[in-house]
């Protein structure tokens, strides 16, 4: 990024033409992404790319080694103009994977948790901020204008067996109680595998930056049920129940149980995923 030389009809048309030159230039380079620092668009690197450790993993069934194993698959590999810190961590009972884009708009950690004695999925995380998300995360193709800041959240776990018997006052109560208790468990399983955030020990900026934004975003949910416990009664409608971000604006979190497990979907400031996905 040769051309016959025009003809001209005269000296006043050389200033317009040259305007309506450089105009084009410019807007091709918009186009490309030239002269943008980098930017990435998002096909460049898709959210199902970034989430593969998170999906791959299965709750039960895969192990450590299984987990461990995905550094080496081709479809989990990152061109280094696109990633610049791409990161795997691991404790005795944790595997994280982490990475932020060369643009420095995108930011994710999976994590995977381990039963301490059949080492098999117990607990498995996805978070990401994206600075600039111009499309929906759940691949829908669906376009975001104007582009905008948001985070997305996904998790499945097994439920703590204390909370499927103790007898709450209200379902409602149960499920307030399942998502306080997996905001707990989420900063543990975090600080098992860096230390005290505060201070970590192991792992990179990613992973402290990651843990604070989550944290943050379970402040503002749990707070809000809190005030209005009633809300949880629709927590497992497609649409999910609002809560506020204290940055970000509105969030929405759905929560699907199953048979002694949930998965939790949470967006801030990005749509939830379409109800067959």
């Amino acid at each position: 990024m040769t051309t016959a030389r025009p003809r001209t009809t005269g000296r006043k048309a050389t200033p317009l033409r040259a305007a309506r030159c450089m105009a084009a230039l410019l807007f091709a380079s918009a186009l490309s992404g030239c002269g943008l620092h980098d930017y990435l668009p998002p096909q460049k690197l898709p959210y199902a790319k970034i989430a593969i450790p998170y999906h791959a993993a299965e709750l039960g069934k895969s192990t450590t080694l299984d987990v461990l194993n995905l550094a080496r698959d081709p479809a989990y590999q990152f061109d280094p103009a696109h990633v610049e810190q791409a990161l795997l961590t691991q404790s005795d009972t944790v595997v994280a994977y982490s990475g932020r884009s060369t643009d420095a708009r995108k930011t994710w950690l999976n994590m995977i948790v381990f039963d301490e004695f059949r080492m098999t999925a117990r607990r498995k995380y996805f978070f990401c901020i994206d600075e600039k998300a111009e499309n929906a995360p759940d691949g829908s193709r669906q376009w975001l204008i104007p582009p905008r800041r948001g985070i997305v959240f996904d998790s499945e776990f097994a439920i703590d067996p204390e909370i499927l018997t103790t007898p709450y006052a209200t379902a409602e109560a149960q499920k307030i109680a399942i998502v306080r208790w997996l905001a707990d468990r989420f900063a543990r399983d975090l600080a098992a595998l860096v230390g005290d955030l505060r201070d970590p020990t192991r792992g990179g900026e990613t992973l402290t930056t990651s843990g604070m934004m989550v944290r943050q975003m379970f402040t503002g949910l749990l707070v809000e049920l809190d005030k209005s416990p009633g809300l949880a009664a629709r927590i497992e409608t497609p649409e999910g129940i609002p809560f506020p971000h204290i940055s970000l604006g509105e969030g929405r979190i759905q929560m699907l149980p199953g048979t002694g497990a949930a998965r939790m979907t949470i967006r801030v400031n990005l749509p939830m995923p379409a109800p067959a996905q």
